[in-house]
C-alpha cells in the first residue's frame, strides 16, 4: 500500500502542506484535513483514502473562495456555479458548496431577484429586469412571480427618467424619437414609452 514519505507546509501559504506518496509529490492538501484525517509520514493510505483527503481538502478551498466571491456583492446560484467551475474545481466539489452556500442561506435566488427589482426598478422596465435576471440564471417561472411593476408606478418612473434625460435639451421631434429609444432600450414596455412620448409631441404641436 502507498506511504506517505514526506510532507512539507508550503512556504507561501502555511495552511496547506504538499503530501509525498513513495518519494513522488502527490498533491497538496489544506492543514485542516490533514489533522482532521490523521496524515503523517509513515502511515500506509489507500487510493480511497487520498481521494477522500483530496476532495476535503477541496471543497474547504472552494468554499472560502464563494465566500471571498459573495463579500463583492450577492450572487445567484448560476453565477456561482460558473464562478468555481472557473476556478477549475470538479463537479463533485463545486455541488457540495453550492448545497452548503443554500443551506446556509447565502445563496438564494429568490431573494436576489427581490433584491434586483427593488434597486433597479426606478431606471428599468419590466422587460430589461425580466432579460437581466434571466441572464443571472434567474429562472423564468421566478422571473414572472418577481417583475410585475404595476402598470402607473411603471409609468412614473419613466417620466421622471424621461425629465432627466432632456434636461438642457431642447423639446423637439428629433430629441423625442431619442427619447423614445432610450426608454425602450431601458426596458419599458411600448404602452408605457408611448404615453410618455406622446406628452411631449403635445407639447411640440402646441409651440
Amino acid at each position: 500500500m502507498p506511504i506517505i514519505t514526506d510532507m512539507q507546509i508550503q512556504k507561501n501559504n502555511k495552511s496547506r502542506a504538499n503530501v509525498y506518496i513513495d518519494g513522488q509529490f502527490a498533491m497538496a492538501l489544506e492543514m485542516l484535513t490533514v489533522m482532521k484525517l490523521g496524515l503523517k509520514i509513515g502511515k500506509e493510505v489507500s487510493a480511497e483514502q487520498l481521494a477522500k483527503a483530496s476532495f476535503d481538502s477541496e471543497k474547504m478551498v472552494a468554499f472560502d473562495k464563494a465566500v471571498d466571491y459573495l463579500s463583492r456583492g450577492y450572487k445567484t446560484q448560476k453565477q456561482m456555479h460558473d464562478y468555481l467551475v472557473k476556478k477549475g474545481f470538479e463537479k463533485a466539489v463545486v455541488d457540495y458548496v453550492l448545497y452548503k452556500l443554500n443551506d446556509y442561506g447565502y445563496v438564494n435566488d429568490a431573494h436576489y431577484a427581490q433584491l434586483y427589482v427593488q434597486q433597479n426598478v426606478k431606471n428599468k422596465g419590466d422587460v430589461r429586469l425580466r432579460q437581466e435576471l434571466r441572464q443571472r440564471g434567474i429562472s423564468a417561472e421566478l422571473v414572472d412571480s418577481t417583475v410585475c411593476t404595476d402598470s402607473d408606478v411603471a409609468l412614473e418612473n419613466a417620466q421622471a427618467l424621461a425629465q432627466k434625460y432632456l434636461k438642457n435639451k431642447t423639446i423637439d421631434t428629433k430629441n423625442i424619437q431619442r427619447l423614445q429609444r432610450y426608454l425602450l432600450g431601458r426596458g419599458y414596455c411600448y404602452e408605457v414609452v408611448n404615453s410618455v412620448v406622446k406628452e411631449y409631441l403635445a407639447q411640440v404641436e402646441q409651440g
